[in-house]
């Protein structure tokens, strides 16, 4: 039943990709998903790994997301957009605004379960959950993968390549971080 719920899912988010207003097919698709959240939560939480990409072609990514609430994952960028479905918990998206040679905190968005927003394909930002682990679909609107992207030093806003290594190598504990202080 689990696996089943999410591959429904998969399938639907596919086939809105692929039409002809895909960002306002995926998001409709994602809206009308929240009336299973508590399913589509659980089905999430049994997965293996905190992060699954689950597909991608040229029309979209779609992934899995779990994160804690004491871990912040470094700035980054999508050059895509991104939709973001949260169904258990709350995700909070630190958001960032490139400055010349550096970044500047631009306020953080609380990404409640039941909540679907999008990124455009200008944001940065920074990711966690808020008080206990979240669970989300994010769908990029877009092969991620396969394009060259950044993260973002903390302290100087420098350009690193985007690998998940880098990704995990450049987390940051929450009680560390001004932004949530």
């Amino acid at each position: 039943m689990a696996k089943q719920i999410l591959e429904d899912l998969f399938g639907q988010i596919r086939d809105a990709a692929a039409s002809g207003d895909r960002s306002s097919a995926i998001r409709a698709v994602l809206l009308e998903s929240q009336s299973r959240k508590d399913d589509l939560a659980e089905a999430i939480a049994e997965l293996i790994a905190d992060e699954i990409m689950v597909f991608e072609d040229e029309t979209c990514s779609i992934w899995t997301c779990r994160y804690s609430s004491d871990v912040v994952f470094a700035p980054h960028e999508h050059c895509m957009g991104v939709h973001i479905a949260v169904y258990r918990g709350a995700e909070v998206e630190v958001l960032y605004k490139r400055e010349p040679g550096k970044l500047r905190h631009g306020g953080n968005s609380l990404v409640k379960a039941g909540d679907v927003v999008r990124l455009g394909p200008d944001a940065i930002h920074a990711i966690t959950a808020d008080d206990k682990q979240s669970i989300a679909i994010h769908v990029y609107e877009g092969p991620l993968t396969r394009i060259k992207r950044s993260l973002f030093d903390w302290t100087t806003g420098e350009e690193v390549e985007f690998t998940m290594e880098n990704f995990h190598a450049m987390a940051r504990r929450k009680a560390n971080m001004v932004e949530f202080k």
